[in-house]
């Protein structure tokens, strides 16, 4: 159908509408009985359009089996706002990252933090999935990339605050995986039953890189204007590029993704089909807004205002 006036898009009926809306629904209760366990950390995270964003991608999917994905959202929402909030050094920085490596890796418990309590106990749980066993070292290949790329973020947004910071794009897409595209959409492998899963495993991996990617770059776009007058950010536009050497960027970038996926998802294979609907949504929906505060984040004085500091992370003796 066409806009309610005539002329306007194709919109979906509200019958269409109401599956992803209750999907989301349920995605969000869960999200908020799992920050309540959390509040330290997960309390101030926009789970709201998180919840949204889980159920668009996988509407065929149920609010069980998204849980793992959704709830990797907000940890990795939560994670991003401590190292730019809280973490004062390099030493500390190191410190969180090589125990939530060694909780991944290891599957060992830490409770010397909420954020790697709350990862202990996720990890737990995605260790019971169907797939993760085939795919656990993968897994924890690409989830140490996230963190090395979260690292050259906060290294370079130090460096920039002094006037010494990075240049080259090139090199700040080399740590593209800051943008948690890889690790956010992982759980949903793990959960997959169906045939030829693990087999296209290498496809859909190498597609996803390239889509984390484009997630960067097309936050980056949304996100400019806030970050720029914020201390310690990094985006590309603060690089040597334009809007418009980033928009072609990212057109490559998508085209690239779509050529690696449309093989599979031309033959009904739904996590190829899935990895476009991430693509689609994620450009689309930062090309008119940004994930933050519209619910859950927003402080009493608006966004971002109020949120408390997370509790120092404990240090080993």
């Amino acid at each position: 159908m066409t806009g309610l006036r005539g002329g306007g898009p194709a919109l979906p009926s509200a019958a269409q509408c109401v599956p992803v809306t209750v999907l989301a629904l349920k995605v969000l209760a869960d999200l908020r009985s799992w920050a309540a366990e959390h509040p330290q950390v997960l309390g101030a995270t926009p789970i709201e359009a998180l919840a949204i964003s889980t159920a668009a991608i996988s509407p065929w999917r149920g609010a069980e089996e998204l849980g793992p994905a959704a709830r990797m959202y907000v940890w990795a929402y939560a994670l991003d706002d401590h190292v730019e909030q809280n973490v004062r050094s390099l030493d500390e920085l190191d410190d969180l990252f090589g125990r939530c490596e060694a909780v991944v890796r290891g599957g060992g418990r830490d409770d010397s933090h909420p954020l790697l309590a709350s990862l202990s106990g996720w990890q737990s749980a995605l260790e019971r999935a169907p797939r993760y066993p085939e795919l656990a070292g993968l897994w924890g290949d690409r989830f140490a990339e996230a963190l090395r790329g979260e690292r050259y973020d906060w290294t370079a947004g130090l460096a920039r605050d002094r006037g010494e910071g990075p240049s080259d794009p090139q090199e700040y897409l080399a740590y593209a995986a800051s943008s948690n595209a890889w690790i956010t959409h992982f759980p949903r492998w793990a959960t997959d039953e169906r045939d030829g899963l693990v087999e296209a495993v290498p496809v859909l991996d190498a597609a996803l890189e390239t889509i984390e990617v484009a997630v960067r770059l097309s936050n980056d776009l949304a996100t400019f204007e806030r970050e720029r007058a914020e201390p310690g950010q990094n985006n590309i536009l603060m690089y040597d590029t334009s809007p418009g050497w980033v928009r072609d960027e990212l057109d490559r970038r998508s085209r690239a993704a779509q050529e690696q996926l449309d093989p599979l998802a031309a033959a009904g294979f739904a996590p190829a089909v899935e990895l476009l609907r991430l693509l689609d949504w994620s450009v689309t929906f930062y090309s008119g807004a940004d994930f933050r505060g519209w619910g859950s984040d927003r402080g009493p004085t608006g966004p971002f205002g109020g949120l408390p500091a997370s509790p120092p992370v404990s240090r080993p003796h």
